[in-house]
Parts: C-alpha cells; sequence; structure tokens
C-alpha cells in the first residue's frame, strides 16, 4: 500500500465510498428535491437561461467566453462566468426552452458534489461521519436556491470541480506512477472552477488547510514532540508538500485574472463598475466596519445552518442594516468568531474534525464573505453551498462520536441521524415550491422579507407583468419608502400611475428617478410619456434628446423622438427614423415609421406601431 498524503497512507477498502453509501445518499437528493423539478424559469433563469440569446445557437458559443455574465459591453460587470453559460447553452441546444431538464441537471450536479464530498471526507474520517456529513450535505434546505433555482448552477457546478479539484490534488499527492495525471486533473479542474463561479479560487486555501490538519505527528519521546506538532510545524509541512500544486494553482488563477481584465476591465471588475447599495449595503462601508458586519452574517449564517426555520432568496436593503462601529453586536460577532477560529486553530494538532469543519467553513466563505473585498450582496442562502459541508462536517463528528464503524455506532446515534435527516428533508420539500414561480418566489420574499425594498420591487414587477397595476403600485411605493434611492422602483411607480391615469404623478415619479440617477435611460423615457400624456410635446421633445445625449443607443428614446417629430410633420423626422434604425436595424416597428414617412409622411402612430 502506497504512502498517502502527510506522510500518511491510502485509505483502505474501508474508507472507500461503498455502493450502498453511494445509493443512500443519491436517494436522499432525489426525495428531497424531487418536487422542485418542474418549476418554471424564475428571478434570474430568465436573463441568464430563457431570454438570453447568447445560449441559443453554437455559432454564439465565442460570445460566452468574451462578455460578461450578464452580457453587455465589456469593461462592465463583476461576474465572468462562461462555463456555466456553456452548460446551459448545451442545454440549450438539445431541449430548448423546457425548463425540467434543466432543473434535474442541476439534481445531479447537487448529486455529484454529495458523492464527491463524501469521498472526501472518507480521506480524513471514519465512514459514520463522512457519510453522516455528505448525507446531511445531500437534504439541508439552505441549499435549495443552490439546486431548485436553475441559476443556483454556478454554485453546485462549482462545487463539483473544487471537491473533485482537492480529490485529485490529494492524489497528486499520494504519489504512484500516475500522480502527474492526477496533478494535472487537478489544475484542470480549478480552471474550469474559476470560469464557472469566482468563488472556486478558494480551491489551495482549502487544500492548504487538509494538509495542515493532517500532518504526520511526531513519534520523539522527548519534550520536544510537541513543539514538532504545533501549529507552525503543520503549517510549514502543509506549505512544502502542496507547493507543485500551489504553484500551477498560481499559475491557472494569473491566466483567469488576465482573462477576466480583457471581458470585465480588471482582474475582480472595472474600476467603473459600480456596486449598487441595494443589493450591498455594506459595499460604501469602511472596511473596518464592512468587516464587522460581515463577521455578523457569518454568524447568522452559522444559525441557518443550525435552525434552518426562517429561510429567504432576499437580504438587500434594508432587510439587513448594517451595523454601526458603537454596535456591541458586532463586535460580539467578531469576538465569537475570533474565539471559536483561535481554538481551531489550537486544535489543528489533535486532528479535531471539528476544528477542521469549522477552518474549511471560514476559508470557503472568504471570497463571498465581504471580509477581504466588497462583493455583489450581502448574504445569499446559495453562497452558503460549499463552505456549508464545514458545518455537516462539525454536526457529524458530534452524532458519530468515536464510532468508526457503522456497525458500531450506537442506536441511538444512528436515531439522531435519521431524525436529524428526515426534519431537514421535510423543511426542504417545504422549500422547494417557493421556487416553482416568480409568483410563488417574490410573494415569500414580501412575506419573509417585509423590510427589503428589492423584495417589494420585485413584487410589484411581477404584479405589473401579470394586469395587476394598483397592487403594483402599492409595492412599488413601498420599496420607495424603504430605499428613497431606488431609482428603478420610481420609474416602476411612474409607470404604474400613468397607466391608472395620473399623468402628473408619473411625472413626478420620473423626475424623482433622474434626480437620483441623472442619466437613466428608463427616466427620460418616462418624462416624455408623461409629457406627451399631459400635452407637452415640446418638452417630451426634450426629454427624447436629453436622454438620447447620454444614451446613444438607446432605441426606445430615438423611436419616441421619431413619432412624435413625424407628426408634427417636421422633415427632420427623416433622420429621426434612420438613427433609430442605426441603433437597431431589425426594428420592424422602425422600419415601418421610416416606410410610413417616406411615403406619405404620415403619422405611424395611426397603425399602432411600437418599438
Amino acid at each position: 500500500m502506497r504512502a498517502g498524503f502527510g506522510g500518511r497512507r491510502a485509505p483502505p477498502d474501508g474508507r472507500r465510498l461503498r455502493l450502498p453509501w453511494a445509493l443512500l445518499l443519491l436517494g436522499a437528493c432525489a426525495l428531497a428535491y424531487a418536487n422542485g423539478l418542474t418549476g418554471a424559469f424564475t428571478y434570474d433563469d430568465k436573463a441568464i437561461v430563457r431570454d438570453n440569446f447568447r445560449l441559443r445557437s453554437p455559432e454564439r458559443v465565442v460570445d460566452l467566453f468574451t462578455t460578461q455574465y450578464f452580457g453587455g459591453a465589456n469593461g462592465t460587470g463583476t461576474a465572468y462566468r462562461p462555463l456555466l453559460l456553456l452548460s446551459f447553452a448545451a442545454q440549450w441546444w438539445i431541449h430548448g426552452a423546457d425548463p425540467v431538464p434543466f432543473h434535474v441537471v442541476n439534481l445531479l450536479w447537487h448529486a455529484a458534489a454529495t458523492l464527491l464530498l463524501a469521498r472526501l471526507i472518507l480521506r480524513l474520517a471514519p465512514p459514520p461521519v463522512a457519510v453522516g456529513a455528505a448525507l446531511l450535505f445531500a437534504v439541508h434546505p439552505v441549499h435549495v436556491e443552490a439546486v431548485t433555482s436553475i441559476v443556483g448552477r454556478g454554485e453546485t457546478l462549482a462545487a463539483t470541480l473544487v471537491l473533485g479539484c482537492l480529490l485529485c490534488a490529494l492524489r497528486f499527492l499520494d504519489g504512484g506512477p500516475r500522480r502527474w495525471w492526477a496533478g494535472a486533473g487537478a489544475l484542470l479542474l480549478y480552471f474550469l472552477g474559476n470560469l464557472t463561479k469566482e468563488s472556486a479560487a478558494v480551491a489551495p486555501a482549502l487544500l492548504f488547510l487538509i494538509l495542515a490538519w493532517s500532518a504526520s505527528e511526531s513519534k520523539a519521546p522527548d519534550s520536544k514532540a510537541s513543539d514538532s506538532n504545533g501549529l507552525g510545524p503543520r503549517l510549514r509541512s502543509a506549505f512544502s508538500r502542496g507547493l507543485p500544486f500551489y504553484a500551477g494553482a498560481a499559475l491557472v488563477l494569473g491566466a483567469v485574472f488576465w482573462i477576466r481584465s480583457g471581458v470585465l476591465g480588471g482582474p475582480l471588475k472595472s474600476e467603473r463598475t459600480g456596486i449598487f447599495e441595494l443589493e450591498n449595503a455594506f459595499a460604501p462601508l469602511p472596511p473596518l466596519v464592512r468587516s464587522l458586519n460581515a463577521c455578523a452574517v457569518f454568524v447568522r449564517t452559522l444559525g441557518r445552518l443550525a435552525l434552518p426555520l426562517r429561510l429567504s432568496s432576499d437580504e438587500s436593503a434594508w432587510s439587513l442594516r448594517p451595523l454601526g462601529l458603537a454596535d456591541p453586536t458586532a463586535w460580539a460577532a467578531a469576538g465569537l468568531l475570533l474565539m471559536l477560529g483561535v481554538a481551531a486553530l489550537r486544535r489543528l494538532r489533535d486532528r479535531s474534525l471539528p476544528a477542521l469543519g469549522f477552518l474549511f467553513m471560514a476559508v470557503a466563505a472568504l471570497p463571498t464573505s465581504n471580509l477581504l473585498f466588497p462583493t455583489g450582496t450581502i448574504f445569499a442562502e446559495r453562497l452558503a453551498y460549499l463552505p456549508s459541508a464545514g458545518f455537516y462536517l462539525i454536526a457529524a463528528s458530534w452524532i458519530a462520536g468515536s464510532a468508526r464503524a457503522f456497525d458500531a455506532l450506537p442506536r441511538r446515534r444512528l436515531a439522531v441521524l435519521g431524525a436529524a435527516t428526515l426534519l431537514l428533508s421535510m423543511r426542504t420539500v417545504v422549500r422547494n415550491p417557493v421556487w416553482a414561480s416568480d409568483e410563488a418566489l417574490f410573494t415569500n420574499m414580501i412575506r419573509v422579507s417585509p423590510k427589503s425594498a428589492k423584495a417589494h420591487y420585485d413584487y410589484a414587477y411581477m404584479s405589473a407583468q401579470t394586469g395587476h397595476p394598483r397592487r403594483a403600485l402599492e409595492h412599488y411605493v413601498r420599496a420607495t419608502e424603504i430605499y428613497p434611492r431606488y431609482w428603478d422602483a420610481w420609474a416602476g411607480r411612474g409607470r404604474m400611475e400613468r397607466e391608472l391615469g395620473d399623468p402628473r404623478a408619473s411625472l413626478r415619479a420620473y423626475e424623482e428617478a433622474l434626480r437620483i440617477a441623472p442619466t437613466y435611460e428608463n427616466g427620460f423615457f418616462g418624462v416624455g410619456l408623461a409629457k406627451e400624456a399631459l400635452g407637452d410635446t415640446a418638452g417630451a421633445e426634450r426629454a427624447y434628446r436629453e436622454g438620447l445625449r447620454h444614451n446613444p443607443r438607446s432605441l426606445p428614446l430615438a423611436y419616441r423622438l421619431a413619432l412624435i417629430l413625424a407628426a408634427e410633420g417636421r422633415p427632420v423626422a427623416l433622420y429621426a427614423w434612420r438613427r433609430a434604425l442605426a441603433i437597431e436595424p431589425r426594428s420592424s416597428a422602425a422600419r415601418e415609421g421610416l416606410r410610413a414617412w417616406e411615403i406619405s409622411g404620415r403619422d405611424p402612430r395611426a397603425a399602432g406601431a411600437r418599438p
């Protein structure tokens, strides 16, 4: 039997993932998430998958690698995830817009991550702990957003690649004739992980942690033995043993940063791309205050993992309000995490599984925690997907106790594991239907996060789309009350007031949107429509012209300007129609407007044309 990583031998057959255990884990995944497979496209699923023309045909596959995640011009955005988009595109080429296969593949990725997690922990812990941790991971309701939401695949796919990377890297460190194939595989998986989700960058740090925890203990009988088993020697051992992989991973990450810089305008994001305070109210805070708030959110995550009763898909402003520097809650959270971290580091020499679990969770959460730098969101349950594996390792090690095999596990402990699995599965089954449709999702959001401006905005937008303008107006108003600088909500409010026959109130709402965001395209569009409704065509023309000055590629503004000029019979309308067509040559409404003008100068609004 060959030597294993950290000087240990490779795991014996009893530490391999046996077929009955694998079937148990696969069955748990299927049963917990089966009722989420028939859901529709919801929330970001529509922009990223359903309405994303980059996914439509293989001829546009290059676009997936040369544009940011949400599309748009180069040099914008904060996310670059071409492999994730490619996975959606490949499915679209096969089965089109049917959402069910997308859900099925999401569940398969979750099952793959569950099996790989079990396999990884089996290298470190006895079967009752490894299978128990993977079983809790398989059914925990905090993963519903990652598994049942289609775009949640970013978490499941990235976690699968990271876990596969760690297993290959450990196989590489085991030695043997095929070690270099394993090393190459680890670096390839690391590269693919970083092209799937930014949080995959943490894989080398997780390997370092595992190597430090599993470093060989000194057998020296003298008093210096304890020193040789201390934290410093373990960290040095982890660094030296993993150095070949770390060096390769650094080259891979450098290549990823280079690619991201070409697409996004920076290794993380362009300096011109900001983070909307609505999405992350921590972003504008000073580093110390932001870090304290990040600690408080991490404690909140621990609470949701331990007792997942209140689950929410939205925590934007002001569902979670930032804590001030003088707030004792922030300092208490930071102090608690510091004490837990120090205790876990001290327990590394004892190969404590709870210590490893806590540190794994903390390290895996770093990229999205807002602790080191601001990210695109305050907190989201999907972000707990990979970090939560550390929490389940803690829970399973406590449940299993000292049992080294399932036949040695006391019945009462087995009953505890079974009860926990059952209760978590039931909560997951109840949670899945929340993601069945936008109406179910947004209704749940305003119920569990009533102080979130974005929750009310999303509910209002859905209400407007389904023909309930008064209900939409009510929630747009609530969104602006919670977050007064929410220019999109002011615009939605203005649109509903116009549809309900109050153009003056509509004008005030759109003007407020422009006051907050002076270049806002929809603001100028709404001001123009409101002034048209009030009979002020000159004011509407000024609004459209000013909007085009700030947004020269706006078809709606160019089209409305051409309509006004054509209605007044002004010769300059010809150039306005040509400008609209130059912006979007495929616009049938603009083509019809130009044709009508060239034939008779007739106002195309008589035919009911729309841009």
